[in-house]
């Protein structure tokens, strides 16, 4: 009986994830310009119109296309990782750069998020921690145009396409890439605005790269803590978001703990940011006034 109830739900788990596929696919082949093969083509409409997002996908601008189906993609091939890979310690660790590329094209929707809740401004200098691929320190350059940014990451397989990816923006001039921890970087010109991405840092040095980074903003400047991604109030939903961000080595870091550790570091104007977004993404604030 235990088989054929874990067949069961395998089949319906499975379903949402062909589904979700079949979505991503067909966002892709409106990316690339192209039909694809009719058959194929007729039951990826077939499912749109099942799950009714046809509407949305058509509504679609071509930037939110992409970060949508990078989101996705980058997820999938982290799930596929954890099927092949169950024992591996929680770490980012992802060299696969159709990966890397995909996580940074989902990232960049963060840039657009901290303007939309009035934060930054167009000249602002501005730290990118965990900048991986480079994808937000480009979208900050674009949302905020003429700002400086430098992106800290000790990946280097991230790093390497980051590099790529700046070269091919024009924004070399204005994008530095610094190999290095955060809990180890300085920076004696310091910063306006910065971003720590939570998830993607290890517990043992949250506080300390709360620290650091005050250290390194300017009087008046902003850190922008990304807490745990928001799951409601969905157990399930709860239970995957923070397997996956143990598992890339990041902290499940909610946006009490957030406060708490800001408070802790010495920031002051500290708080959360109402959500106005669909986004799974919490942004808690802290500044540096003297």
């Amino acid at each position: 009986m235990a088989f054929e109830e874990l067949m069961g739900l395998a089949n319906r788990l499975l379903t949402n994830a062909q589904a979700l596929a079949a979505v991503v696919a067909r966002l892709r082949l409106d990316e690339l310009g192209e039909d694809g093969d009719p058959a194929v083509r007729a039951q990826l409409d077939r499912v749109v119109e099942a799950l009714g997002v046809r509407e949305h996908l058509d509504g679609l601008e071509e930037g939110d296309r992409a970060v949508v189906a990078a989101f996705v993609r980058s997820y999938l091939a982290q799930a596929l990782d954890l099927v092949e890979e169950p024992a591996r310690a929680g770490a980012w660790a992802y060299a696969d750069p159709v990966l890397l590329r995909a996580q940074g094209s989902a990232s960049a929707v963060v840039a657009r998020l901290v303007a939309e809740a009035g934060l930054g401004s167009p000249a602002a200098r501005i730290l990118d921690v965990g900048t991986g691929v480079g994808g937000l320190a480009i979208a900050f350059c674009r949302t905020f145009p003429d700002s400086t940014v430098v992106g800290v990451d000790p990946w280097e397989p991230a790093l390497a396409i980051a590099r790529e990816n700046v070269a091919a923006a024009g924004l070399e001039d204005r994008v530095t890439l610094v190999a290095a921890r955060i809990e180890e970087f300085d920076d004696p010109a310091g910063f306006d605005l910065a971003w720590l991405p939570s998830f993607f840092i290890p517990e043992p040095v949250v506080d300390g790269a709360l620290e650091r980074i005050r250290s390194l903003l300017r009087p008046g400047g902003t850190l922008v803590v990304g807490a745990t991604y928001a799951a409601g109030d969905d157990p399930l939903a709860a239970a995957v978001d923070d397997l996956f961000t143990v598992r890339s080595g990041g902290s499940v870091l909610t946006a009490e703990d957030a406060l708490e550790g800001l408070g802790r570091a010495g920031y002051e104007q500290v708080e959360e940011v109402e959500r106005a977004w669909q986004a799974p993404l919490r942004f808690v604030l802290g500044s540096r006034r003297g």
